[in-house]
């Protein structure tokens, strides 16, 4: 399907709800400089205001901010034990370049889903408490988040940004950002992704593969766009089965799952839930696997799938910031035995947490 693939054609109906006097209805999915309508790669200053970037030791991650004083995350990337060696920072669109924009709170709790499973990735999502609330401003802002009963049908058009890496040996200074569409579960479970996709999951990617997100990109959202500007947050990165390969949908922890859980820990404003509603019936309540063929590999990254280990944090090496203060852990080098040799478009790849890469330090933002 790669850049074939159509937006489903019926019209996505929206319906806002408030869950609470006090929530960050008003607030929440405004990205007010974010002008992009289809593709991409480098992300424009502003454009995802809730992308949060955490470095957990030598370890990198993503994050949305969901009101002014919580975000939210994978539970692969971060667990209580890393309280005091987690940097976050809100804002940042540039590692090397140091911003007026970026914030750097520092964190108060981290609670992972107590029902995380860390062999099979079920229930993938942490909440992270910062010691103090931050300002809102136009680069830093909540996401709102898809609301129980939410359905997000094939085909429907979402993006998905991180610092992760863009290829076998790329690695971004600079946001990424990238356009995949849902791939519903009954399609995505055909094509026998491990560990198997749950009703807690959901999928997005191109059948023909070439667009994705990897390691490095853990943690942060996959968001999709009301017509009024207002950006829901449908997914959360979780795992994948190779990066952009065909017929391997990137994997995500299902937001609307957890609006009551969400609720019960998260104190100060509610988070703005929004009911993301589509009209019609969802061509994948009905999808067969039999109808499934093999697409092209001329387009797909031949990065084997790392051998599982029990570590959970994600590990992808990262860019040396030009700083006097960097890290002195030397980075690997990646084998060039994973590269593919075939032009293809610039994935944004996902998280690898099953396979450890470290990161240098980033300093002085």
């Amino acid at each position: 399907m790669a850049l074939r693939q159509v937006v489903c054609v019926a019209v996505v109906m929206i319906i806002l709800v408030c869950t609470g006097c006090n929530s960050q209805m008003s607030e929440c999915g405004k990205a007010n400089l974010n002008t992009k309508i289809i593709g991409g790669q480098d992300a424009s200053p502003g454009s995802w205001p809730w992308l949060t970037f955490f470095q957990i030791g030598s370890f990198l991650c993503g994050g949305s901010l969901i009101n002014n004083q919580w975000v939210l995350t994978a539970a692969h990337c971060i667990t209580k034990n890393d309280l005091s060696n987690t940097t976050v920072v809100l804002g940042l669109h540039t590692i090397s370049v140091p911003s007026p924009n970026t914030v750097q709170p520092t964190i108060e709790d981290i609670i992972q889903h107590p029902q995380y499973n860390n062999e099979t990735y079920d229930n993938d999502i942490c909440l992270v408490k910062l010691s103090a609330p931050v300002n809102f401003t136009d680069y830093i802002r909540p996401v709102c988040l898809a609301a129980a009963n939410s359905t997000f049908y094939t085909n429907l058009s979402s993006w998905v940004t991180g610092f992760g890496k863009t290829g076998p040996n790329s690695l971004p200074d600079t946001l990424k950002e990238v356009n995949v569409p849902i791939v519903g579960n009954n399609e995505c479970k055909c094509y026998k992704i491990s560990p198997p996709v749950t009703d807690n999951m959901m999928c997005a990617g191109l059948k023909a593969g070439g667009k994705d997100a990897c390691q490095g990109d853990s943690g942060g959202p996959l968001v999709t766009k009301k017509d009024d500007s207002i950006w829901v947050q449908s997914g959360v990165v979780s795992f994948g089965e190779g990066c952009g390969l065909p017929q391997k949908p990137g994997v995500y922890a299902r937001v609307s799952q957890y609006q009551e859980w969400i609720k019960t820990i998260v104190t100060g404003p509610t988070p703005g839930f929004v009911t993301f509603s589509q009209p019609g019936i969802d061509s994948d309540l009905s999808f067969d696997c039999t109808s499934l063929s093999t697409p092209s590999t001329t387009t797909t990254d031949s990065t084997p799938t790392p051998t599982p280990s029990t570590t959970t944090t994600d590990s992808t090496p990262t860019p040396t910031p030009s700083t006097t203060t960097t890290d002195s852990t030397p980075t690997p080098t990646p084998s060039t035995t994973t590269t593919d040799s075939t032009p293809t478009p610039t994935p944004l790849y996902h998280n690898y947490c099953l396979h450890p890469y470290s990161y240098p330090l980033y300093h002085n933002y």
